[in-house]
């Protein structure tokens, strides 16, 4: 073994956390560090002594350190190193930050897709892209399963906790470099990307376009130059929403793939390799209600527990299941947002997925130009892929998950309720409410659509404000009050209409 720095294995961490369990001493004791030093000493070392930071590098396994030090830290736990240390192959694979390899169902296509893309077509750049819980990680993770072998460096690499871009090119540097390279400059990193063939994952690439990195333009930078400069690696970026910085890059060495909902055979597969039973009938049925992989197997996991891996009886019940745990988790991805995704989702949730261009274009005129329109949809689509197109109608029809459009309709409610009560509180209106924006009761021909939008919008608003402000007759005058207001706001929009329509319920 050369004397290059030294890092332990997985299984290395492992008989590490068990010595140290069997000598009794905590984490940080300074007796850890005092041996080693006193064996490093007696070895002759020259400027014998270790410092906390390099003992908690040991521990955690993710960066290098001296050889001397590794072996005294050994010793120091009664440890041969070279049972400890990783060897050859462990030191170009780094997946410590990747999802564990599961059962992997569904996605053959767009597998065959990817695989194509990094080994024949040898793209520099692929950017998978989909909303939370789609399977990006998985996909991603069952792509290096199937490929790694051609690649003689493997390192994935999480960006959730936005790290500064210094310390991920720093540590990029040194797993490639085995500890050995000084200079942390992307040009470096790039000559590195020529000499070996290595596949690198950065996920979670929105939490840096999203949060307002101050690092942003250095990430975009390295991104830009691994897609334009020559060389034999591939980066897989994987985001809840299109990189809007990347849209120029596509093409030649660059692809994006946009991951929408499972089709309808591929969920039935994750159910029945979940081990869910029932009914043909009943499988496909589930398996059209719940398409996003996340949201599907948190609902298997309480069909497990409350009807034993059954479906019938949780099948009975026609309403869409969406618990606080989901409603958390699509809070997250909502609120990234912005004011005009928002608008134009609540109204392809009004409509209750009957949205055509022409009946979006007519409910948000005075409200959005045509142009905001069709950029804010084009990105809906392609960049968040929250909505979907069903071209099978004609005209063509914009819509929603089951779920989505149940979890949208839901906060739409709870907006206006809020909203409305302000109002009362206040006697001001904004001119910038829901209640004003957009209308609770659309121009339909379809009375089931109408008999939808009362029971599921307008009836569940009448309730709250009853509920809140005790009486029929509060709930009246108080409504009758936002009518007043209304009059004397130069623009009222939906708003008459809107309370009109809750007052037509008593």
């Amino acid at each position: 073994m050369s004397q290059r720095t030294l890092k332990a294995s997985e299984s290395g961490k492992s008989k590490i956390k068990q010595a140290r369990m069997n000598r009794g001493w905590i984490r940080d004791d300074v007796r850890w560090i005092n041996e080693a030093t006193e064996i490093l000493k007696l070895s002759g070392v020259k400027g014998a002594g270790v410092s906390p930071a390099t003992w908690r590098r040991f521990l955690e396994a993710k960066h290098r350190i001296e050889p001397d030090n590794f072996k005294a830290f050994c010793q120091v736990l009664g440890l041969d190193w070279e049972d400890v240390v990783e060897d050859t192959v462990d030191s170009n694979i780094d997946l410590s930050e990747a999802p564990p390899l599961s059962n992997f169902c569904g996605r053959t296509k767009e597998l065959a897709e990817l695989e194509q893309w990094v080994i024949q077509e040898r793209c520099r750049l692929v950017v998978i892209h989909g909303m939370g819980g789609i399977g990006k990680r998985a996909l991603a993770r069952q792509l290096i399963e199937q490929i790694g072998d051609k690649y003689s460096y493997l390192i994935w690499r999480s960006l959730e906790s936005v790290p500064p871009f210094q310390q991920l090119l720093t540590e990029l540097m040194e797993f490639l470099s085995k500890g050995q390279n000084t200079e942390v400059k992307v040009s470096q990193l790039i000559q590195y990307l020529r000499q070996q063939k290595c596949i690198l994952v950065l996920d979670a690439w929105e939490e840096i376009s999203s949060n307002n990195s101050p690092d942003y333009n250095d990430y975009c930078d390295l991104l830009k130059r691994v897609a334009r400069e020559s060389h034999q690696s591939c980066i897989l970026l994987l985001s809840r929403e299109r990189p809007r910085n990347i849209e120029a890059l596509e093409g030649g060495f660059v692809r994006l793939q946009r991951l929408g909902s499972l089709t309808y055979e591929e969920a039935k597969e994750i159910l029945i390799a979940e081990g869910l039973s029932g009914t043909p009938e009943k499988l496909e049925e589930f398996s059209r209600r719940y398409s996003n992989p996340w949201i599907l197997k948190k609902v298997v996991k309480m069909v497990h527990t409350v009807f034993a891996g059954e479906v019938s009886n949780f099948m009975e019940n026609p309403s869409i299941f969406v618990d606080n745990v989901i409603t958390d988790f699509l809070d997250n991805q909502f609120q990234q947002l912005s004011v005009l995704e928002k608008n134009v989702i609540y109204w392809i949730a009004i409509r209750r997925n009957t949205a055509s261009w022409h009946q979006l274009l007519k409910d948000t005129d005075g409200f959005l130009t045509s142009s905001q329109l069709l950029s804010t949809l084009n990105y809906l689509i392609q960049g968040r892929a929250l909505v979907d197109k069903n071209v099978e109608d004609k005209p063509t029809l914009y819509t929603l998950e089951l779920v989505i459009l149940k979890y949208i309709t839901n906060r739409f409610v709870e907006e206006v309720f809020n909203q409305i009560i302000q109002t009362i509180k206040i006697k001001i209106i904004q001119g910038s409410e829901l209640f004003i924006t957009h209308s609770f009761l659309t121009e339909n021909t379809d009375e089931e659509l109408t008999e939808q939008q009362t029971r599921r919008i307008v009836k569940i608003i009448q309730e709250k404000l009853l509920f809140k402000l005790g009486s029929q007759q509060s709930v009246q005058n108080e409504l009758n009050t936002i009518l007043s207001l209304l009059e004397d706001n130069r623009f009222q929009g939906y708003g008459r209409q809107n309370i009109l329509s809750l007052l037509r319920l008593y």
